[in-house]
């Protein structure tokens, strides 16, 4: 069997799919399942991308300066192609994201040659993502998008949730519900001593993460003056000045730091320095930093927009609505507890994430998964 991957960009700073699909790739291959990646590299090449790690297969197409992603379908067309060309195997797709140009080549692609498609979307049939840029892509369901997944073989989904979002909409096919797998460094970092009590946000900074409402519930719950906010992530539309209006609006310049993009260590010592997680997001199909502060021994604070209710159900942290006023309640209930109160619950977090989330389970699914398709055609 050959599994060809394709996604639109594995840009560092596109988020989440940018380390798992690489990751996805790399498990497969470990287990000695022949993997290729097909994917853009941006025009600028100062821009960072995520690339698995031989011997998968990585091909790319280029993005145009001016036009971006508009051509690049063609390309992955083409690439997809020679993939197939040169397969000993029978042959599974599996395309993360939709909307984009490149989806909707692999799926006419694959749709004209009867080749198996497995679709990820990705957190994007979810109400949030489905509603935001409303009109655009009520013009794209219309055009193209709905028969693209009509047409898809099946769905990979990340979590339940995302599985129920695929059957809201009408969707029959076979899903098979598989979480992202974490990688964790050999040793986790040890906490600065310099360090005050930290609460962590790290994630893009885009609107559907919640942002403006955990500033204001930052103020709000107005946590002991040994406590600060620390927001890292890069920025995505220049969302971060609206937040640092925000934050100077309410006048919390001393309790929250901004710092930026982190590269993997600096990533993990940030964890480390923390005591408690906060995504507040309107919209995630998994949000693959819950799964790695658990991992690194934080409860964490996030909302029913993720698929994290196992947080509430196993006392791992809060679960809560998407509104100011649960997230205010959450913030003032967790900077109250003691660390080691607060220790405690991150350390269940832990054992719940190590036991939970192994990438070779991953890989390991994914390929009974494509085994069964295959084998039911």
């Amino acid at each position: 069997m050959k599994v060809i991957h394709t996604i639109a960009s594995t840009r560092l700073d596109h988020g989440g799919t940018s380390r798992s699909v690489p990751a996805t790739c790399e498990a497969l291959a470990a287990a000695a399942i022949d993997v290729d990646l097909i994917t853009a590299r941006p025009a600028d090449e100062s821009i960072a991308c995520n690339v698995p790690a031989p011997p998968v297969i990585t091909h790319w197409a280029r993005e145009s300066r001016r036009w971006r992603q508009w051509g690049v379908g063609r390309q992955f067309v083409q690439l997809l192609a020679e993939a197939i060309d040169s397969a000993n195997h029978r042959v599974v797709v599996h395309d993360h994201a939709i909307w984009l140009p490149t989806n909707h080549a692999v799926a006419a692609y694959c749709r004209r040659h009867k080749l198996t498609r497995v679709v990820s979307p990705r957190g994007m049939l979810g109400d949030w993502a489905m509603k935001h840029g409303g009109w655009k892509k009520r013009i794209a369901w219309r055009g193209y998008q709905c028969r693209d997944l009509e047409t898809a073989t099946a769905f990979h989904a990340t979590s339940e949730l995302e599985a129920d979002e695929i059957r809201a909409l009408g969707f029959s096919q076979p899903i098979a519900v598989i979480p992202n797998g974490i990688l964790l460094p050999k040793q986790l970092p040890d906490r600065q001593p310099t360090v005050r009590r930290q609460a962590l946000f790290l994630s893009r900074i885009h609107a559907k993460k919640g942002l403006v409402n955990l500033v204001r519930a930052w103020g709000r719950a107005n946590p002991s003056s040994d406590w600060d906010l620390v927001i890292a992530g890069p920025d995505e539309g220049g969302h971060q000045a609206e937040i640092e209006h925000e934050v100077r609006r309410v006048g919390l310049e001393k309790r929250i730091r901004f710092i930026g993009e982190l590269d993997s260590d600096s990533k993990w010592q940030a964890y480390a320095n923390s005591e408690l997680f906060v995504l507040p997001s309107y919209s995630e199909n998994f949000g693959i930093v819950i799964a790695e502060a658990m991992a690194a021994g934080l409860p964490v604070i996030t909302t029913t927009g993720t698929p994290w209710n196992v947080l509430h159900d196993r006392n791992l942290g809060w679960w809560i609505e998407p509104s100011e006023d649960a997230l205010t309640l959450a913030l003032s209930e967790a900077c109250a507890m003691s660390p080691e109160t607060l220790a405690s619950m991150g350390k269940r977090a832990r054992d719940y994430a190590i036991k939970t989330f192994s990438w070779t389970d991953v890989a390991n699914r994914l390929r009974t998964f494509y085994e069964h398709l295959l084998e039911s055609k």
